[in-house]
């Protein structure tokens, strides 16, 4: 009885500890790799010539994009770690995940208007190694 109590108890013990360490480190290890602005000789500053555009009114089911385009102001290499688009009705192509300083690069954001009706925001978040890592972008469109 005693065995089959230990048994027992070994076994959630073992259960307990294997999902309290199961955690998704595969993301962290990437960022961990990008340099850390505070120990590295530069700073790496993104900047964006607009962050927000209205589009106006589209008709039902159109399909519209806009280019945000940024640089790096900083005198760090500028790493675009990840994209996160708010919705899956809109897709984003980035043309360039590292930038040096002074370089330019550009943010396409694709909205698919099906299913959606009125003021719509779409946003994404840019997740950088810059000094400010996370911003975002907006595009607002009305569909009728």
């Amino acid at each position: 009885m005693i065995n089959r109590v230990f048994s027992v108890f070994l076994i959630f013990s073992f259960t307990f500890v294997l999902l309290l360490s199961c955690d998704n480190t595969a993301k962290r290890e990437i960022v961990d790799t990008i340099p850390n602005s505070a120990d590295s000789a530069g700073v790496a500053k993104i900047e964006f010539i607009d962050d927000f555009v209205d589009l106006g009114t589209i008709d039902h089911g159109e399909v519209i994009s806009y280019t945000f385009t940024f640089s790096n102001k900083g005198n760090a290499a500028l790493i675009v770690n990840d994209l996160v688009a708010d919705c899956g009705c809109t897709k984003v192509i980035l043309s360039k995940e590292i930038l040096k300083p002074g370089e330019t690069a550009t943010i396409e954001l694709v909205f698919d208007s099906r299913g959606w009706h009125g003021s719509q925001f779409k946003s994404v978040s840019v997740k950088t190694n810059a000094q400010t890592p996370s911003r975002t972008i907006t595009i607002k469109v009305n569909v009728v």
